[in-house]
């Protein structure tokens, strides 16, 4: 057995595994000794082929395919195999993929949390397939594998989270909607109905959003969690990833939950990924989380042990050093680990391969096509720069601060830690882009950039030395942008934070600029790059600081995205994919606490904008536009839906494909002289919101639209059975009699179900 990983952090750990990068595959089915064997047979089920090459490989070759390092099989022909590559916004760093020439680099898409801010499914979809391109192209000259560990689509249930950038959001609906676009996206084409184009694989099932706090980590945490919570909060995007995305992977996850490790639960990896919603793909531990099963949590008692509790359970492949061929050849010697179960595993993973078409000639695949020309292409970066416009909020414009209007000779002091950087435009789980653009190179287009960061160590803002210079340009300029926010250095994997404050420095820095910009006559702007929130309230309230925007983390081509919207090139659309809360929060809320509803005995205030009773600095959805649009409802809203019909419904269909209820059009109209896209939330507040564990509102639908000045565009939105139901203690749903309030926009109607 290898030695432990788990203190080694994520990026060392991939270091760790690049030495058993394989970067080639050639088809077993090409060699004469096997292409007339019955799993060369296109025209057989993928079942019955994988079910037949499990049969021919020998015992001795079967031992080392259960890892993500999985060794070369030379009694059917089969090549080793890496099957961890990841792709999360752009094809990235990771022991499969190899960013030497020709494949230098790939596109740096906005990272999930800005994306996901543009509540546009449309381009969801649009960037799963160039990513997944890119990765088919990469793959094609053997610099990269065919299953990509993405999307990740855990709810981002707490800011101090490192990970939450990587998510869509907070909210169910909007993770569950990213969840299918992204998938079908990333692995269907209409050039091969018949196979895939990149198989993807969503994680990490279930309920994990914790990193560390004091002594506990990922490694040894038990997520408590209430099966209500599951119910509406924790499972609605894994569920469809399966039934509407038909994801071919799962990633089991590092924690407990309710005292069972993930990748040791037969209830969530058999009964309810297979057995109840149809699963077909393969399931991979996260790396180490076989060893955590042994070693950290304490849940068997022996290394024979483990592997049959974890393999029995579900789990089909190890990202580890756990199920080595020693270990293996150990359990099923000693009659732990049954070779039924060990066969079944090693037929789920040939499954998806063959799905690839990592089984067939060459000839007769269309994705083969795909070369170095389709990576980084300019229809892909541009693609990129759109996402990142798409995702720019802007959080407060006193008296229309903002557009500015700039001249050739306009003087624009740029300061703050995040003002020249680059890197941390790309969040985590990055490329190698081709390049990126940084805030100061992109406000160049409209003026004379004087960039003086005054934080010297970055946002950690310890070194203050460059504050005399920052106050000098921002005294000097027309325009000033304050570059503030987070980086990867206070959040990330392995690293969670203990308060949802602004660095100290950074605070300071954006006081005295402000008092400075106000008696300049300097117009101030505030850029706020983060993957959690962060309190902002003190900006929010300081009259000398008219207009902010939350970024989140734009990608390769983010600084341009920012400038524009500054000077008027963009109208801003995004909207909030997550509560900004205070301090207060954080005081008062751990971050072990799995709950999701408020709790009066104990004084918890519940999380996420669908349940917490505080008051927010700004709420989900929230963000504000250079125009102004109405809403007006195009034809009629039901007063009255039948209870009857609610609840026949519901027990007719998933939550994940809930059938329609109704359905209804809206108008918006641009009121203003500047053309815009609008994001159209629709809100549904339940009978008797807040109380009982009901939630206060939920999202029941959205959409994006581009409206023209003085133009009207409709959007139609959908009222699904789940969306009038509710989640019980024991986790159904159950349709709801009484008053269930639509809220879209400046629109507010009732419809009663009775």
């Amino acid at each position: 057995m290898m030695p432990s990983l788990l203190s080694l952090p994520r990026f060392a750990l991939v270091l760790a595994f690049l030495a058993q990068s394989v970067v080639s595959w050639t088809s077993p089915c090409d060699q004469e000794d096997f292409r007339k064997l019955p799993f060369c047979n296109p025209s057989l089920s993928v079942q019955k082929r994988a079910e037949d090459l499990v049969s021919r490989i020998s015992y001795e070759d079967k031992l080392g395919l259960l890892l993500n390092g999985a060794a070369a099989a030379p009694s059917v022909g089969m090549e080793a195999y890496q099957w961890w590559s990841e792709a999360l916004h752009g094809v990235g760093i990771s022991p499969a993929v190899v960013f030497e020439d020709p494949t230098p680099c790939a596109t740096s898409f906005p990272q999930v949390q800005t994306t996901s801010m543009s509540f546009n499914k449309t381009l969801f979809s649009l960037l799963a397939t160039a990513i997944s391109i890119e990765g088919r192209a990469m793959n094609n000259v053997g610099h990269a594998g065919l299953t990509f560990w993405t999307p990740n689509v855990n709810i981002y249930r707490d800011p101090r989270w490192g990970r939450g950038q990587e998510t869509p959001g907070e909210d169910p609906t909007l993770n569950s909607v990213y969840a299918a676009e992204f998938v079908q996206a990333f692995q269907f084409g209409k050039e091969d109905p018949k196979r895939m184009r990149a198989s993807a694989c969503c994680k990490h099932f279930e309920a994990y959003s914790f990193e560390e706090l004091g002594d506990m980590t990922r490694h040894e945490f038990n997520a408590e969690v209430t099966k209500r919570d599951e119910a509406d909060t924790y499972r609605p995007a894994f569920e469809s990833c399966v039934r509407n995305g038909k994801v071919s992977g799962i990633m089991c996850s590092y924690n407990e939950v309710n005292g069972v490790p993930s990748c040791a639960s037969h209830g969530l990896m058999t009964d309810l990924l297979r057995n109840e919603w149809g699963f077909e793909g393969y399931i991979t531990s996260d790396c180490g989380a076989v060893e955590d099963v042994y070693d950290r949590h304490n849940f068997t008692d022996t290394p024979d042990a483990t592997l049959n509790v974890t393999f029995s359970s579900g789990m089909d492949s190890d990202c580890g050093g756990f199920a080595t061929v020693e270990a293996l050849n150990s359990s099923i010697t000693n009659g732990v680990l049954s070779k039924e179960t060990f066969n079944r595993a090693l037929v789920n993973l040939a499954k998806v391969q063959m799905r690839l078409g990592m089984f067939d000639s060459a000839e007769s695949q269309p994705y083969k096509k795909y070369s170095v020309k389709d990576i980084a292409t300019p229809e892909h970066i541009q693609l990129a720069l759109e996402a990142a416009r798409q995702g720019v909020t802007l959080l407060k414009n006193e008296g229309s601060e903002l557009p500015w209007e700039a001249s050739g000779d306009a003087k624009i002091a740029v300061i703050g830690p995040h003002a020249n950087d680059t890197k941390v435009m790309i969040g985590n789980y990055i490329g190698v882009p081709p390049y990126i653009t940084s805030m100061c190179q992109a406000l160049s287009k409209y003026g004379s950039v004087n960039c003086k960061p005054g934080c010297m160590d970055g946002a950690k803002c310890e070194d203050t030395s460059g504050f005399k210079d920052a106050m000098t340009a921002v005294s000097e300029a027309d325009f000033a942008v304050f570059a503030i926010g987070i980086d990867q250095d206070i959040e990330a994997e392995g690293l969670d934070r203990s308060n949802i404050k602004l660095p100290q420095g950074q605070i300071e820095l954006i006081y005295k600029a402000a008092a400075i910009a106000a008696n300049s006559n300097t117009k101030l702007a505030v850029v706020v790059l983060s993957g959690g929130s962060v309190d902002v309230s003190f900006i929010k309230e300081n009259e000398n600081i008219p207009a902010m925007f939350w970024i989140g983390y734009p990608g390769m081509t983010g600084g341009q995205a920012i400038s524009e919207a500054l000077f008027g090139d963009l109208n801003p659309s995004g909207r909030l994919t997550q509560t900004i809360y205070p301090q207060k929060f954080a005081d008062e809320v751990s971050l072990l606490d799995m709950r999701m509803r408020p709790d009066r005995d104990s004084k918890f205030p519940g999380r996420t904008y669908r349940f917490y009773t505080g008051e927010p600095v700004y709420e989900f959805g929230y963000g504000l536009s250079y125009t102004k649009y109405n809403y007006t409802v195009n034809g009629e809203i039901p007063k009255f839906v039948k209870f009857d019909k609610v609840k026949e419904m519901l027990g007719a269909s998933p939550q994940s494909s809930s059938l329609e209820v109704f359905s209804f059009n809206v108008d918006v109209t641009n009121l203003g002289s500047m053309h815009g896209s609008e994001t159209v939330l629709a809100m549904i507040v339940p009978p008797n919101a807040g109380i009982n564990g009901a939630p206060l509102k939920t999202l029941a639908d959205f959409g994006k639209v581009w409206v023209a000045a003085g133009e009207t565009a409709s959007l139609r939105l959908s009222i699904s059975a789940h969306d009038l139901s509710l989640a019980n203690l024991s986790g159904d749903f159950e349709a709801i009699r009484g008053d269930w309030t639509i809220q879209v926009g400046n629109i507010r109607v009732t419809t009663w179900v009775v």
